[in-house]
Order: structure tokens, then C-alpha cells, then sequence
């Protein structure tokens, strides 16, 4: 059985600009918030410094959203199988 590595699913928001994160993983879904806000607020980066950070700004590749995914629970501390621990919305930031 192949293992799931999470990835980053980047839909645009119901404001008419940027875009809204979830983190996918085999525990569920974790919804993060706008693209912006979680990258400054959580991150405390602007999105151009994680696009440079993880080598590419292009969230159409899934290799790309799977770089963000591994660069966000990298920074926040966060394994992996520790996501089983966690409810849906506490990587939030809105």
C-alpha cells in the first residue's frame, strides 16, 4: 500500500482574491485559512519568502503543494503522525 504524503489543496476564497489552505494527510483534512494570512500569521513569512524557501511558487504541481505541506509542519513543529492527534481546525488561522 502506497503511503499518502500530505499536500497542500489551494482553492481560491469566497473574497475574490487569494486563496484558502488545506493540509491533506492520511488523518484528515486540516483546514489552514487565507494563503496570506497564514504565511505571515503562522509562518511569519510573506508568501514570495515560503515560494523561495521551498523553490517554486507554481501550487499547480502537486510537488510544489507537497514541498509547502512538508515546509509547513516542518516550521510549525509538527510530525507527521501527530496530525492523528489533532481536530480539523487547529492549524487554523483566520
Amino acid at each position: 500500500m502506497k503511503q499518502i504524503k500530505p499536500i497542500i489543496e489551494s482553492t481560491p476564497n469566497a473574497y475574490g482574491f487569494g486563496h484558502d489552505w488545506t493540509l491533506v494527510s492520511k488523518y484528515g483534512n486540516f483546514y489552514l485559512g487565507q494563503d496570506a494570512k497564514f504565511c505571515f500569521r503562522v509562518l511569519g513569512m510573506r508568501g514570495s519568502d515560503v515560494a523561495n524557501a521551498i523553490g517554486s511558487n507554481d501550487l499547480k504541481l502537486a510537488s510544489v503543494r507537497r514541498k509547502l505541506a512538508a515546509f509547513i509542519l516542518q516550521s510549525i513543529g509538527v510530525d507527521e503522525s501527530s496530525l492523528q492527534d489533532l481536530q480539523p481546525w487547529e492549524l487554523c488561522c483566520e
